[in-house]
C-alpha cells in the first residue's frame, strides 16, 4: 500500500515553523527517518514576527475619530434662568439650560473629520488629582510643548465632549442638565477679591472622582471642575478661549460655548487647561 506524506505547520509566539513529519495515511505511524519538529522561542525565531499595531494615542490620553459638525443647532426648551431676555448676563443671554431639543441639528453642509489624542484627566492628567488653577493661557500652552503636547483647538475639545450626536452635554443622555454629575452646586467668587482669597472658593473635585462625568469617548471632567484654555481657531478676538465653565451652577457648563473674553495673559481662580496631541 501506498503511504502519504503530511507536512504540519506550528504557529509559536507569533512565527511559523515547518515541521516535516511524514506520516502513514494507512496505519498513522510516523516514518523512523522524520525529523524533529524545528519548535522555536520569540528570540529564536527564524521567520519574522508580526508585528503589533502601535496604538494611536499614549496611555494617559484619549483616542477621539469621527465626524465633526462645526454649526450646529441646539434648541433650549426649558431654561433654568429666571431672566431669560438675550440681554442677560451681560449680554450672553440665559445660560442654564434644563433640557434641549433631541436630536441636535447639523447646519453644516459638510463634516470635518477629526482624528487626535486628548489627555483624559486635566492637567496634570493624573486620576486622583486636584488641577491646578490661576495659569494662563501662555503658560498652559508652554506647559503641554514641554512634553511632546499642545493646547487642544476648539473643535477638538467640543468634539470630545460632544461626540458625533453633538450632545449639548457630555454626561446622562447629553439633552439634560444635571449639576450633580459634575459637582457645579456651588457660588462663584466675587471677582473684586484679592488672590490671597482665591483658594477658599476653589471647589476642583480630584480628577475622575465622578464616574457620570465623562464623554462617550471616556474623557473625565470636560465641564464644571476647572475652565480649560483652548485655541481659539478664529484667532479673534485673541488666539486663547475658556472651554467648559466649572464649579458653580452660574455658568453655561456645557460643550459648544467658548469663554473668547480672556486675553493669553490672564490668569484667574478657577482656570487650569488639558493637552492634546496629534495620533501616532
Amino acid at each position: 500500500m501506498k503511504t502519504a506524506s503530511v507536512a504540519l505547520f506550528v504557529l509559536v509566539a507569533g512565527c511559523a515553523t515547518q515541521a516535516f513529519s511524514p506520516v502513514s495515511v494507512a496505519s498513522g505511524v510516523s516514518s523512523p527517518d522524520a525529523p524533529e519538529k524545528n519548535v522555536c522561542s520569540d528570540t529564536e525565531c527564524p521567520y519574522p514576527r508580526v508585528a503589533k499595531p502601535l496604538e494611536p494615542c499614549p496611555g494617559d490620553m484619549v483616542h477621539v475619530s469621527g465626524e465633526y459638525c462645526p454649526r450646529v443647532e441646539q434648541t433650549c426648551v426649558a431654561w433654568l434662568d429666571t431672566d431669560k431676555s438675550p440681554t442677560s448676563n451681560s449680554g450672553i443671554g440665559p445660560m442654564r439650560c434644563a433640557e434641549f431639543k433631541s436630536p441636535t441639528k447639523c447646519l453644516s453642509d459638510k463634516r470635518v473629520h477629526k482624528n487626535f489624542c486628548i489627555d483624559t484627566y486635566e492637567n496634570p492628567n493624573k486620576k486622583g488629582a486636584i488641577p491646578p488653577v490661576d495659569i494662563s493661557w501662555y503658560s498652559a500652552k508652554a506647559s503641554c510643548e514641554s512634553i511632546g503636547k499642545r493646547l487642544c483647538g476648539d473643535s477638538e475639545w467640543t468634539f470630545a465632549c460632544e461626540g458625533e450626536e453633538m450632545r449639548p452635554y457630555p454626561y446622562g443622555d447629553g439633552f439634560h442638565r444635571n449639576e450633580e454629575t459634575c459637582d457645579q452646586k456651588h457660588e462663584s467668587m466675587d471677582p473684586s477679591l484679592p488672590r490671597s482669597r482665591w483658594p477658599e472658593f476653589n471647589h476642583a473635585h480630584p480628577s475622575g472622582a465622578l464616574p457620570g462625568c465623562k464623554s462617550s469617548f471616556g474623557v473625565f471632567d470636560q465641564i464644571a471642575n476647572v475652565d480649560e484654555w483652548v485655541v481659539n481657531e478664529s484667532g479673534h478676538p485673541y488666539a486663547s478661549g475658556l472651554k467648559g465653565g466649572y464649579w458653580t451652577y452660574k455658568v453655561r457648563t456645557r460643550c459648544r460655548p467658548m469663554t473668547e473674553a480672556h486675553g493669553p495673559t490672564h490668569s484667574f481662580y478657577q482656570q487650569g487647561f488639558r493637552c492634546c496631541k496629534d495620533t501616532k
